[in-house]
């Protein structure tokens, strides 16, 4: 156990057995279909990680399931994904103008002299480290509330469940600690997958298959992800509910 989590169950379940397996391949399809069709894939990825995430909310433990309702994953998914999206408006707001002024900048330099170019490179360049200095401290809080808001949708099948502020954050400082600790967990197997990926890159034989590997890496990222929050989340009801005097009966 690790600060409460099961580690071997979370990161082995999708592996399990040859049943959890062929359902993790057929994730990993859903994922290369990611390359041909954008965003729908990964609403449909999401909505079978809330199938997992609501098996954890009901004290079971996480296993892998048949791809059967398509229809409801897709709901589901779209759920999580404008929960996520809505939250992320003021780091979108500050961002989308830093990319596009990057992007057009090298085309308004390309007609100015050396020494004004050199100016708006500099001024530019300040301008996005004091964006980043903005966008980082942001970033951050966000990246920890938002699955607290993403559960409480999933536990109250009510996409506006997620913006009830008062209801959730009770449940995210119940348990603030196993909230931060998920985020955690995530974090370490992201980054070492990506190391385990540039490793693979290094070798020409492995980096044909990154076709196949980045899609399995999604899929498996993914339940991870909100398994490790539907526990939070889990435990974090748990503590509320002790937390809260029991009435007197006279």
């Amino acid at each position: 156990m690790f600060f409460g989590y099961d580690l071997k169950e979370i990161f082995m379940f999708p592996f399990k057995d040859a049943e959890a397996r062929k359902y993790l391949l057929v994730g990993g399809l859903v994922s290369i279909a990611a390359f041909f069709i954008p965003i729908l894939p990964y609403l449909v990825l999401y909505g079978y990680a809330v199938i997992i995430a609501r098996q954890v909310l009901r004290g079971e433990s996480p296993h892998m399931v048949p791809w059967e309702d398509w229809g409801g994953m897709l709901k589901d998914g779209a759920k999580l994904f404008g929960i996520r999206m809505i939250f992320s408006i003021p780091i979108l707001i500050l961002a989308m103008p830093l990319f596009a002024a990057s992007f057009a900048m090298p085309f308004i330099a390309e007609n100015m002299d050396s020494a004004s170019a050199d100016s708006l490179i500099t001024i530019m360049s300040l301008v996005m480290l004091g964006t980043f200095c903005i966008l980082i401290p942001l970033s951050l809080p966000l990246t920890v509330l938002i699955p607290a808001a993403e559960m409480h949708m999933v536990d109250n099948n009510d996409f506006a469940a997620g913006f009830r502020l008062k209801e959730w954050w009770q449940i995210f400082r119940a348990n603030l600690g196993g909230f931060i600790v998920a985020f955690g967990i995530y974090y370490i197997v992201s980054m070492a997958l990506v190391i385990v990926m540039q490793i693979l890159v290094a070798t020409l034989i492995f980096a044909c298959l990154l076709f196949i590997l980045i899609p399995a890496m999604t899929i498996y990222l993914t339940l991870v992800m909100y398994t490790t929050i539907a526990i939070a989340y889990r435990d974090g009801k748990i503590k509320l509910a002790q937390s809260k005097p029991t009435p007197q009966t006279t």
